[in-house]
């Protein structure tokens, strides 16, 4: 990333986020504590993670030219502009079918590898493997939040309660290892409104690449879709970086959602 931010003006290179770096916050709650209210707030989803066998999903969005420019491995915008993505819970494969300008990217995500095709033509490129491995396993927890986190996450404390759009919100803090992508571990926030247990706010680090290492992100989801099972899914989101610079990166939309093949949305 270091060559990269070389490009940009030199007003972008200081981040001024007063939010807490993921794993550097100082808990005031016990584990049990922590656990509690992420069950809670995945409950309060319908805990889809754990309900569901299949969930396929399309999104469409915008990336931010600055996003493109600082990691365009990551970003990769000639071709993530819209996507159709199903998850096998039981396994926690990913399958993703993005669409752009440049045509189409596939990605097959596992347990233990990833395999990335470009208009049909398997690359082996690490860098984009790595960035395709690392974009697979976040919009995992995107999509379903709370409930996906109380499978995944260990050493959950609780924080110091914030504000997010003027409520306060409950701040949960854990650790993913091994982390998104081929990252060994990876830090978590998650804001939780006690009023409706919702998922509101994922920070997140992403050590999954080398130029990433030590950044940090976060993503606001919002307006709510509570199906007819009584799911509750996030269908719009907004991502910023946070660290080492503060960019808007990337807002998107869930446009079509089934589960265990019954349309949601």
């Amino acid at each position: 990333m270091r060559s990269l931010l070389l490009l940009l003006p030199a007003a972008l290179l200081v981040s001024c986020t007063n939010l807490i770096v993921p794993g550097e916050g100082q808990p005031l709650g016990d584990s049990a504590q922590a656990t509690r209210i992420l069950k809670s707030s995945a409950e309060a989803h319908g805990n889809p993670w754990q309900k569901y066998r299949t969930v396929t999903a399309s999104f469409s969005g915008e990336w931010s030219t600055i996003a493109a420019r600082v990691q365009p491995e990551l970003v990769d915008a000639n071709f993530r502009m819209s996507s159709v993505e199903t998850y096998e819970t039981r396994t926690g494969k990913v399958t993703q079918t993005h669409t752009g300008p440049g045509g189409t990217k596939q990605v097959v995500r596992t347990s233990r590898d990833v395999s990335v095709f470009y208009n049909g033509e398997k690359i082996e490129d690490g860098a984009r493997k790595d960035a395709s491995a690392l974009v697979a396993d976040a919009w995992r927890s995107f999509l379903f939040g709370s409930s996906w986190l109380v499978d995944s996450a260990a050493d959950l404390k609780v924080l110091k309660r914030d504000k997010l759009n003027g409520a306060e919100h409950v701040l949960i803090q854990g650790k993913i290892k091994p982390g998104f992508g081929f990252s060994s571990e990876d830090y978590f926030i998650a804001w939780i409104d006690p009023k409706t247990l919702y998922l509101d706010r994922l920070q997140f680090t992403i050590n999954g690449l080398e130029s990433t290492q030590g950044a940090d992100v976060d993503v606001v989801f919002s307006h709510f879709m509570k199906a007819k099972d009584g799911s509750v899914w996030p269908t719009h989101f907004v991502e910023h970086v946070r660290r080492p610079i503060q960019i808007k990166a990337h807002e998107w939309k869930l446009d079509t959602l089934s589960a265990d093949g019954r349309k949601l949305k």
